[in-house]
């Protein structure tokens, strides 16, 4: 599938014809009909030779672009709630015919500013939500504060929105508009979000599967409402036992241990491919020597046990722990607090998981109707993401395949070794996954392998499908060819796994 990437031109009198041509005013644009809503206001206006910096969830291929559309903006409210939600919906003059809902990330359901013009560049009618959440507190990662109508008292109507709610109304606004502005209806609708994004993403799929034929769901928030609190454990570790660890002290035990992990894909390149086969443990690495600002330090039997607690969580009900090549400062502290109790600790854990769990999890494994709607979805997560364990999704993927043993024909999931959340790592990144995505929906091009690159080091590789993993067969490691998808059991060591890869290419020696 190939997209018009080149910047429309024209000069601004002839796009301004375009635009009024195609009836960019609010008494041209059938207002919306949203089911349980009232739409407040409609407002539409030419945008002439936009330029901003714009990326697309999950894509990876930002810049800056100049871009001239039809700006509408919908607002709308459910009676009752007191709520007010803003959807911005984008329309290029030179339009490709297909609907583009884009998610947000962190507690936003949307980042218009930043994902809107990418879309539009390439031909998409787009639409962003926010969700009527207040976007100062949404965009930081840890500030809930919209989430509250008063102290200790939860807007729940908010927290709906933020689940599902305000993205399937997005779906519906941006379509309708899509189709009274056009004078004709999308040919496909597609979704695309990573982080919370990914999650509404999830969510599209298994509580509205008619919504878009195509999803891309990357680094999904899944079972946020335990992963969140639940990634507090190696604090809680470093207070109950009143553990100082430095950052430097964290790093050197994350270096130690791709030492000992990276080569059991069969080629050294800084990166666990594999990490189920990585069997070492922080106490390994005690009395490692580390350097700090230029001094040599000792890793210590007491940063062992916060680093374990980091790689191997609160248990499986909880906070299921970050891969060994992850950048874990984010969930290690530089200093420790008052002393807290566990039991606390896991109370609320249980509380949170009770309360909210039925409406933020978006882990329900039974995806049948999105499957008999003829939907196509497609995941990736960074096996070294630093904010959201890939155990969640992997453990997810897994149980979809239990309820439907051929959900590959219609879903998969792909791991992308040494990449962080979203982006960012040492290892290459998908970079046409929404292209893949769309060739699968519209052509049945299956996505066998999900093609990635690194721009710092122009390493390419192809990302397996799930369960397949990445394995080094032989030649320059930064070349696609010298990878294979394999079964991988992660009891085998570096040298039977390799061995076994290359008898597989008719190779007899390492």
């Amino acid at each position: 599938m190939v997209f018009k990437s080149s910047i429309w031109v024209a000069s601004g009198a002839l796009l301004a014809r375009a635009c009024s041509a195609l009836g960019c005013s609010p008494t041209t644009i059938d207002k919306p009909d949203i089911l349980g809503a009232t739409i407040l206001d409609l407002q539409a206006s030419e945008v002439l030779d936009n330029t901003a910096f714009s990326t697309n969830p999950g894509v990876n291929n930002g810049g800056e672009f100049t871009v001239s559309f039809c700006n509408v903006t919908v607002v709308h409210t459910h009676p009752g709630w007191n709520d007010k939600i803003t959807t911005h919906v984008w329309l290029p003059l030179d339009w490709n015919g297909r609907f583009h809902g884009l998610g947000g990330g962190g507690y936003a359901t949307g980042h218009d500013s930043l994902f809107l013009p990418y879309a539009v560049t390439r031909g998409f009618a787009a639409a962003s939500t926010d969700g009527g959440l207040d976007k100062g507190d949404a965009f930081i990662p840890n500030n809930l504060g919209w989430a509250l109508s008063s102290r200790n008292n939860v807007n729940w109507y908010l927290l709906e929105n933020y689940a599902y709610k305000a993205t399937i109304e997005m779906a519906e606004i941006g379509k309708q508009i899509t189709t009274s502005y056009y004078k004709k209806a999308p040919a496909y609708s597609y979704f695309s979000g990573c982080s919370g994004g990914g999650r509404q993403g999830l969510a599209m799929a298994q509580r509205f599967p008619d919504a878009f034929d195509g999803i891309l769901s990357v680094a999904p928030a899944i079972d946020i409402e335990t992963f969140v609190p639940a990634g507090y454990w190696a604090r809680q570790v470093m207070n109950q036992h009143q553990i100082p660890i430095s950052t430097c002290e964290a790093e050197g035990f994350v270096n130690e241990a791709v030492k000992a992990c990276d080569k059991l894909d069969g080629v050294e390149d800084g990166i666990i491919s594999l990490p189920s086969a990585c069997k070492a443990t922080a106490n390994d690495f005690v009395g490692q020597k580390y350097s700090c600002n230029g001094t040599l330090h000792t890793l210590t039997a007491s940063g062992a046990k916060v680093i374990q607690a980091v790689w191997s969580g609160s248990g499986k009900n909880g906070y299921p722990g970050l891969n060994k090549d992850a950048d874990i400062t984010f969930y290690v502290p530089k200093a420790c607090h008052s002393k807290a109790s566990t039991c606390q600790f896991f109370d609320a854990l249980r509380y949170s998981k009770a309360n909210y769990g039925g409406m933020l999890a978006t882990n329900n494994p039974d995806l049948s109707a999105f499957k008999a709607k003829g939907g196509k979805m497609v995941s990736w997560i960074g096996l070294a993401d630093e904010a959201i364990p890939p155990s969640g999704i992997l453990s997810y993927y897994q149980q979809v395949l239990s309820k439907d043993a051929n959900a590959h024909d219609f879903y998969r999931l792909f791991e992308a070794p040494g990449v962080g959340h979203c982006s960012g790592g040492l290892g290459p990144i998908p970079n046409k996954a929404l292209d893949q995505l769309i060739d699968w929906v519209e052509m049945g091009v299956v996505p066998d392998t999900l093609h990635a690159v690194n721009g710092s080091d122009n390493t390419s590789r192809d990302l397996c499908p799930y369960p397949l993993h990445q394995v080094y067969v032989g030649g320059d490691h930064k070349k696609p060819e010298s990878f294979t998808c394999a079964e991988v059991d992660s009891s085998f060591g570096s040298e039977s796994l390799l061995t076994q890869e290359l008898q597989v290419h008719g190779q007899s020696e390492l």
